[in-house]
């Protein structure tokens, strides 16, 4: 997992990299299931754009891509 900021003084932008291991797969078809499922769960519950972004032939490995903006100098 790979986490990144970058602020400046009008934004500020995360990407989050993450791999995962999808031991219940047997398939794409129930990769998919499980990704859309944390996707939307995600993106939901966040408010960030996620997305899949490598491994895409294998069935039991992910790599996801999630970013977000904000003006929150907070973070």
């Amino acid at each position: 997992m790979n986490l990144e900021f970058y602020k400046s003084d009008d934004a500020v932008v995360g990407v989050l990299n993450v791999r995962l291991v999808i031991r219940s797969a047997r398939t794409l078809k129930d990769k998919r299931r499980v990704i859309k499922s944390l996707k939307d769960r995600v993106k939901n519950s966040f408010n960030v754009s996620i997305s899949e972004v490598g491994t895409l032939d294998h069935c039991q490995y992910s790599q996801l891509g999630v970013a977000m903006v904000g003006n929150d100098k907070s973070i």
